[in-house]
């Protein structure tokens, strides 16, 4: 042929290494959602055991608060009244992510066989890990307290469930506001979480880099404050009546919040029947068993650079979660306070 282009090269291909693969496959770290898996087995060990099956309701019990003014002289006749309890009941929501491998894609690929399944088991556990984070951000955003007892050097707004500090007069010192805040509604405030949109995490990182501070995972800390960059609040707080735009946070004691990861224990097991299997594997993110199931079925895959006589196996992998709050037994109180800069 002309020129000889029977003759030219075919395509090369070569495949990507290092940091120019890895930045395609990047993914958030998932901070606000790891924060809850600090406490969360402190809240009762053997929960897994508990729950069984799916459909198995497990309930927890707790003492409630007796809060009571003191009393004067002492008398002959004194009553009083007993102490009470109430219980905590969590709840598991399942998530789950799925591809499908078939027997002949990798015959005539670049990448072989157990890479391109690694490759979608990697793709998995990005996906449980943005994922998480944004529902460990709308957890702790969607119960945020309405109550706070606070009066000194700021607000509290009712319709927002926000502590507002003004800027111009109090910002560079909201951290130490916030912590004060803190500790008029009870809370241990050297031991806090401070849960930050982008505008306020760059505030605090700012005030902290003029002292003694550490930087790890997109999360620093000092005085004893855990600062965490929960980039998804941002959008959360300008949603709110009061359009917080010059820093939103919210705060809570370490300690008070967690999640429970649940999978069923025939995957614990590794139960393999005729027709499928259960397995578990290990999310190097979170450190947490999440469950996988999979099945062959025959197939013409040729569409998806598998062959004409294939085999697919579909595989999903899932865990269910249940996020938790220390509970408490005053109407429309948690334990997760928002703030504010107006």
């Amino acid at each position: 042929m002309a020129d000889r282009t029977s003759a030219n090269l075919v395509k090369a291909q070569a495949k990507l290494l290092g940091a120019f693969q890895e930045k395609e496959l990047r993914y958030r770290y998932p901070v606000t959602y790891l924060a809850f898996k600090l406490s969360g087995a402190i809240m009762f060990p053997n929960y897994d055991e508990l729950r069984k099956r799916e459909d198995r309701v497990v309930e927890t019990n707790y003492k409630t608060r007796s809060s009571r003014a003191l009393g004067g002289a002492r008398t002959h006749n004194h009553t009083g009244v007993k102490g009470d309890s109430a219980t905590l009941t969590p709840t598991w929501t399942p998530y789950s992510d799925k591809f499908n491998i078939s027997l002949k894609q990798a015959d005539n690929s670049l990448y072989s066989a157990d890479e391109q399944l690694a490759a979608e088991i990697q793709e998995c556990v990005s996906n449980f890990a943005e994922g998480m984070e944004t529902v460990a951000t709308n957890y702790i955003f969607a119960n945020r307290s309405g109550v706070n007892v606070a009066t000194a050097e700021g607000t509290f707004d009712a319709a927002d469930d926000v502590w507002k500090i003004t800027e111009s007069t109090h910002g560079d010192r909201a951290v130490q506001i916030t912590k004060s805040v803190m500790h008029a509604n009870k809370y241990n405030n050297s031991n806090l979480a401070v849960f930050c949109d982008t505008i306020s995490f760059n505030k605090f990182e700012k005030d902290a880099a003029q002292g003694a501070q550490n930087s790890t995972n997109l999360s620093f800390q000092y005085n004893g404050v855990t600062f965490i960059h929960s980039v998804e609040l941002g959008a959360l707080g300008a949603g709110l009546i009061g359009a917080y735009a010059k820093g939103f946070w919210i705060v809570a004691e370490m300690g008070t919040f967690g999640v429970l990861p649940w999978i069923p224990k025939q995957n614990r097991m590794g139960v393999e029947t005729k027709v499928n299997k259960y397995a578990s594997l290990m999310n190097p993110i979170d450190g947490f068993s999440y469950a996988v199931h999979s099945y062959e079925a025959v197939a013409d895959d040729t569409a998806n650079n598998g062959y004409a006589q294939d085999v697919v196996t579909q595989y999903e992998i899932s865990i269910d979660q249940s996020l938790n709050k220390a509970p408490l037994s005053t109407a429309s109180e948690t334990v997760f306070q928002a703030f504010a800069l107006v």
